[in-house]
Parts: structure tokens; C-alpha cells; sequence
């Protein structure tokens, strides 16, 4: 079965090229989602001629500190006008990350807002939301976000309310193999309907740690037959039925 990861991190990986050659020959497409807009080009150029590779453009919460250039915000914003991948953006209202919790609202309001304001076909953001999901929602609720694009929640964590907030909007979840290690990670993923469910594994563990495209396989395989289990179904028509979400998603955002 052709797998697809949703949500990984390939600037990240000390040996991210490699990655995303390797999965050429294994059946394997990756979206690869930035954390810095200044290193999305060279992303982009390093993947331009390997079909297995999709980058996004993205500003990952936990960037968005007082120390962050603001040219950063004005490259992810420029982008937002026009790109169709964007991610990983997003909120982390986490105690490591909390002090920065205004900033951060700033940038993703002008964010939504930038996407709002120039609708492009088939767009779809990679969002981050750790403790801070229905501040996500309100947000994306006041710009009619997920009206005029395909969102995607990647590892989501929210209360049971946000859940059913985002699955009422039409949202999708990335599922990993560390969210099904939590009761809620698993009960969220038992619920979801099985139209908007999408596999990633979030690799690498570590920034700046080795990857292979057989790992990445390995990990996409056994959330799959997890959540198999969890949903009491066919793990190979589960699979085929996420491939093709995952497949249209990309498509329609890259046509």
C-alpha cells in the first residue's frame, strides 16, 4: 500500500535528503512542514524534482518567541497569499511556551486572516494546537477558515468539546503513533469519522537526529493497524480509504 505521511519535519532530520529520495523507491509520500518561513525556498529547491515530496511553509509556535525576526512573520504572510501548503503553524499555550502566548495569537490572527483575505484553491494548513485548541477554533471560526480550506489538526490534544467543535467545521487529524499511547489520543481517534482521519509520524523524535524512510513506513504501518483496532475494522480498507483522503488533499492543493 502507498503510504503517506501528513505532517514531518525533513529540514529537521540530519539526514532529511536522503529521507526524501529513499522514499521515491518505497512507496511513500511526505508533507514536509517547515517550522521557519527563511528556510522554506531552500526546502522547496532541495525537493523540487522528487514527486514524493510536498513542502509547506510554515512558522511553528514554538519559534514564535520575542526574539523572532519579524521578517519571518512578513515571509509567512507573503506566502499565505498566494501558496497553497502552509503549516506548521499554529498555537502552543504549553509552560514552556506560554510567556509568548500573545505573540503567537498575533501572527496566526494575521495568518488566518491573510488566507481569508486570498482564497486559494484546494488550501491546506497543518495546524499545531497544544492547550490552546479552542483558541484555534475561535479563530479560525472568525475568519470562516475552514470554509475555503481543507484543516488539518496534527497531533490533536484538545478537549472533547474542541473535537467536537473541529469535526462540526469539517476539520481533519493526523494521527501518530505517541497520540494512540494516550486514552484520549485513542478515544479521540476512535471517533473521528473515518473520511478525515490522515496518518503521520512527526519524525524526527529529535531535531538534527538520523531518519530513514523505512522507519517513517514502519511507524505510518502501525498507527494504521492501531487504529484499525480502535475503529473494530479492516486495517488494509482503513488504510485505502486515508490513502485516498490524503491523496485528494494534495492533489486538489497542488493542481
Amino acid at each position: 500500500m502507498h503510504l503517506f505521511d501528513m505532517h514531518c519535519h525533513l529540514e529537521l532530520m540530519a539526514n532529511g535528503e536522503d529521507v526524501a529520495q529513499q522514499a521515491k523507491s518505497c512507496e511513500l509520500t511526505l508533507l514536509d512542514t517547515g517550522v521557519l518561513p527563511s528556510e522554506f525556498e531552500t526546502e522547496q529547491r532541495r525537493h523540487a524534482s522528487n514527486d514524493s515530496v510536498y513542502v509547506a511553509c510554515g512558522l511553528h509556535p514554538w519559534w514564535v518567541t520575542d526574539t523572532l525576526k519579524d521578517s519571518e512573520i512578513e515571509q509567512l504572510i507573503e506566502r499565505a497569499r498566494s501558496y497553497p501548503l502552509i503549516g506548521e503553524v499554529g498555537l502552543d499555550f504549553s509552560n514552556a511556551h506560554a510567556q509568548y502566548a500573545a505573540r503567537q495569537i498575533r501572527v496566526f490572527e494575521r495568518l488566518v486572516s491573510a488566507c481569508s483575505a486570498n482564497k486559494v484553491e484546494g488550501r491546506l494548513l497543518s495546524i499545531h494546537a497544544v492547550q490552546s485548541a479552542s483558541n484555534v477554533l475561535d479563530i479560525l471560526e472568525a475568519n470562516g477558515t475552514c470554509q475555503q480550506a481543507n484543516v488539518i489538526f496534527h497531533w490533536f490534544s484538545g478537549t472533547g468539546d474542541d473535537l467536537t467543535r473541529a469535526r462540526k467545521l469539517g476539520c481533519y487529524f493526523s494521527i501518530n503513533e505517541r497520540m494512540l499511547q494516550s486514552r484520549r489520543g485513542r478515544a479521540y481517534a476512535a471517533q473521528i469519522e473515518e473520511g478525515c482521519l490522515l496518518l503521520e509520524t512527526d519524525f524526527p523524535l529529535e531535531p538534527g537526529s538520523m531518519c530513514t524512510a523505512r522507519q517513517i513506513c514502519t511507524s505510518l504501518n502501525t498507527t494504521l493497524k492501531k487504529l484499525a483496532q480502535l475503529r473494530k475494522t479492516d486495517a488494509e480498507a482503513l488504510g485505502e480509504h486515508i490513502v485516498q483522503t490524503s491523496k485528494r488533499l494534495l492533489t486538489s492543493a497542488t493542481a
